[in-house]
């Protein structure tokens, strides 16, 4: 099927685009924001018309997706996460077409979940405690809405932690990777870290994208419920220190953690952890990459291998 993707040249969209094609499917990717502002329905009616093969089905992935982003250009993250899902749908009733649509979401609109609630279904409570959470609750809620009133089939992704090759160095993995190395070249003697007690649920980019592939094949053929929202989740815990250690013993080199208070979150909380068995009855999917996979392929990228 013919699957257009926005925020394609995202860390996620790359891979995404990747497993589409493997899979079969014509991928048509949107232009990055220099040239089509996500908010810009009139653009995004033009970009989805232009080729003359209209979707069958959209990966809707552009946004800010980096909390501490949103915490900093709170107004930015609602104008792009909220303004632009709504965007997307107006551009597509302005086009005339009814395309199944899966809209990445957050685990963080859980908040800081207590211990007893893990791990997470979809019917915990919602309770977003700082703008990037807000923002993705509003998200959800543009979607479902979209659904419901137009009947656009939609699948909404609550996506729990996730890395690999080819994410920012502002994510916990990529940048603990990055000091391991500098580490490991004599650059320094010890890692800077904030909370390494924190335990996160955390799955390889190429086990995510294949359940969003996944998943909107299900939207598409109608096996999916219409207005659908779900976890993506490995459903296990590991500790940022666990982590940490894994990184060093793959690089040779002591685990030497050194606090640093800029880096410590107040808000973080200590444990999250997620319930992907909804995923699992609609598409058969598991976590299929281990964690360890995904660090040594994180370390080779920093490294420059």
């Amino acid at each position: 099927m013919r699957v257009f993707v926005t925020g394609a040249v995202g860390f996620v969209g790359g891979w995404l685009q990747a497993e589409l094609r493997q899979n079969g499917h014509t991928v048509a990717p949107a232009p990055g924001p220099e040239e089509l502002d996500i908010t810009d329905r009139e653009g995004l009616a033009r970009w989805l018309a232009q080729t003359g093969d209209l979707p069958e089905a959209i990966v809707h992935l552009a946004g800010m997706a980096f909390a501490p982003d949103a915490r900093d250009y709170p107004g930015e993250a609602f104008r792009v996460n909220v303004g632009g899902t709504l965007a997307l749908f107006e551009a597509l009733r302005l086009v005339g077409i009814k395309p199944a649509v899966l809209v990445t979401g957050s685990s963080d609109v859980y908040g800081l979940p207590r211990s007893r609630d893990l791990p997470l279904g979809e019917t915990a409570p919602l309770a977003p405690n700082h703008p990037y959470a807000l923002s993705k609750v509003a998200q959800e809620a543009v979607a479902i809405e979209a659904s419901a009133r137009y009947g656009f089939p939609v699948v909404v992704t609550r996506s729990f932690n996730h890395a690999g090759p080819g994410q920012r160095p502002v994510f916990v993995i990529p940048a603990m990777a990055r000091r391991v190395v500098a580490m490991q070249r004599g650059d320094r003697t010890s890692i800077p870290a904030g909370n390494v007690d924190v335990r996160r649920d955390l799955t390889d980019v190429r086990d995510v994208v294949r359940a969003y592939r996944l998943l909107l094949e299900r939207a598409a053929d109608g096996s999916a419920p219409a207005a659908l929202v779900v976890n993506v989740a490995s459903g296990e815990a590991v500790s940022i220190r666990s982590i940490i250690d894994q990184l060093c013993e793959l690089a040779g080199v002591p685990p030497r953690i050194e606090m640093d208070a800029s880096l410590v979150r107040a808000d973080d909380p200590v444990e999250i952890c997620g319930d992907s068995s909804l995923l699992t009855r609609l598409t058969g999917w598991r976590p299929a990459i281990p964690l360890r996979t995904t660090l040594i392929d994180v370390l080779a990228e920093a490294s420059g291998v």
